[in-house]
């Protein structure tokens, strides 16, 4: 059996708001409306606005007020992202990370879509009822070895280590004060920890009540043999004629994922490329974990059209990918330079590692896949401060995101130009002062450096207009001077 590509249906961070903004084909449109069917079905709002609106509820907001309409969103982008994807090019295997077995399992045709959200939301559901308040998750820079060792040693109740993403980059959950406690703990240790939007301590036993009221509704929902190859991470293998899928699904909400074993297996049936439905930052992951080609569906289908249309995954330009992409994760994703500060930012699965748990990878040298080339800066003369030379307009954005990357120690494809940079990526005004300062050295923006524009941005994107829009006037002052 060889199986060379695979579909990657990530689970929690993979939610964007107003992913398919826009004009949107006959299949996303059929997809949303099925969604949104079985969310009246549970008594609940439409969940498309959330995938249609780009100015919907963040993720972190939607943990907080509304956990069943950020999963039925999940569900549903992931779905959308793989039809889109198959309708190009059919891959080999389909697989899911986390809560996204449930869409992975719908999309290879064990669930029709209709039920494969039922059974979403009746996660969401069980959960909702039994599981408020019950905890979080951590992203933790350690090997699970490690992790497990100092989560026994710190003898925090409930905590467990929930997910096992690469080899140096873990998830434990547990309730909020063992999760505090253990953040403190990483701090002394010199250990990056992140804290992650999912809003409850998936794959742990604090769940037990919710997988029991789970497993009892989703009973009468009917199973059909996978129509196409489909490797389940929470049973370690490919699933058969004989698979109890519905089982698995509902198993995972208190057992620990290893994904990095899921990958590992998958190379020994010739994995060799991976296409992430969603951002969640999965496809670095699989990159750090085991070193094959992985990319998100907006990069591939962008590759494969040479421009998007508008309401599809092509319609968002690629994200340059560097040395971690993922945003990888897991939330994708990122982990904070130095001792971090529990933030809430990506999705239980999907948080990246960026180096070592004491430091950043040193940048290498940019390639087509790694991201963005150093800015230019022209050779001073002896005793003289370099002036900077700023990028083409085109390259301002590229530009921002490897500075924000460097700068905080987060992947390159955590710097969503449309994410919000306190809401989704965990950083705080302070940090952003931080890093506007290196802006304003490597633009050459001194001049502006007042100007509480700058200040009040909120995204990369609207950052990089309004450095293009002073650009000439930078130019200017420095020709001047």
């Amino acid at each position: 059996m060889d199986l060379r590509t695979a579909l990657l249906l990530p689970g929690q961070g993979a939610y964007r708001p107003g992913a398919f903004a826009g004009p949107v084909s006959a299949p996303v449109t059929d997809l949303l409306a099925v969604v949104d069917a079985v969310a009246a079905e549970f008594g609940h709002a439409p969940v498309s606005p959330l995938l249609t609106d780009a100015d919907a509820a963040d993720g972190r907001r939607l943990a907080e007020t509304d956990p069943f309409a950020l999963q039925l969103a999940i569900y549903a982008a992931a779905l959308i992202h793989a039809r889109e994807v198959d309708l190009r090019e059919p891959a080999d295997v389909v697989l899911g990370h986390s809560m996204g077995e449930m869409a992975a399992a719908a999309h290879a045709g064990c669930f029709t879509p209709a039920d494969g959200a039922r059974i979403a939301a009746h996660r969401a559901r069980a959960l909702e009822h039994t599981a408020a308040d019950a905890g979080g998750m951590l992203a933790l820079t350690l090997p699970a070895r490690r992790a497990t060792a100092l989560l026994t040693a710190a003898e925090l109740p409930g905590a467990r280590l929930a997910v096992v993403n690469a080899p140096r980059h873990v998830v434990a959950s547990g309730p909020e004060y063992a999760l505090g406690r253990l953040a403190a703990l990483a701090d002394v240790l010199g250990v990056r920890a992140l804290r992650l939007t999912a809003p409850y301590p998936f794959h742990n036993p604090l769940l037990a009540t919710a997988q029991a009221e789970f497993a009892a509704a989703i009973t009468g929902i009917a199973e059909r043999p996978a129509k196409r190859r489909l490797y389940s991470p929470a049973l370690g293998g490919l699933v058969t004629e004989d698979t109890d899928v519905k089982a698995a699904l509902v198993a995972q909400l208190t057992c620990p994922v290893d994904f990095l074993a899921a990958l590992r297996d998958l190379q020994t049936y010739g994995l060799e490329s991976v296409v992430e439905c969603g951002r969640a930052g999965l496809a670095e992951l699989v990159r750090l974990a085991v070193g094959c080609r992985a990319e998100t569906a907006q990069r591939w289908l962008d590759g494969r059209t040479g421009e998007g249309t508008a309401g599809t995954p092509g319609a968002q330009a690629a994200v340059p990918v560097a040395a971690l992409a993922v945003p990888a994760g897991p939330a994708v994703p990122a982990m904070p330079a130095g001792p971090a500060v529990p933030t809430a930012v990506s999705a239980a699965g999907a948080v990246p590692v960026a180096g070592s748990a004491t430091g950043p990878v040193a940048p290498g040298p940019a390639t087509a896949e790694s991201g963005p080339a150093p800015v230019r800066v022209t050779e001073p003369a002896s005793g003289a401060d370099p002036t900077p030379v700023p990028p083409a307009d085109g390259d301002v954005l590229a530009t921002l995101q490897q500075v924000y990357a460097d700068r905080l120690g987060y992947p390159v494809e955590a710097m969503d130009p449309d994410a919000d940079l306190e809401g989704d990526l965990g950083i705080d005004s302070l940090k952003r002062m931080e890093v506007l300062s290196t802006l304003i050295d490597r633009f050459g923006l001194h001049h502006v450096a007042d100007d509480a524009r700058f200040a009040l941005q909120s995204t990369l994107g609207g950052l990089a207009r309004l450095i293009d829009e002073t650009g000439s006037t930078a130019g200017d002052v420095r020709a001047d001077g």
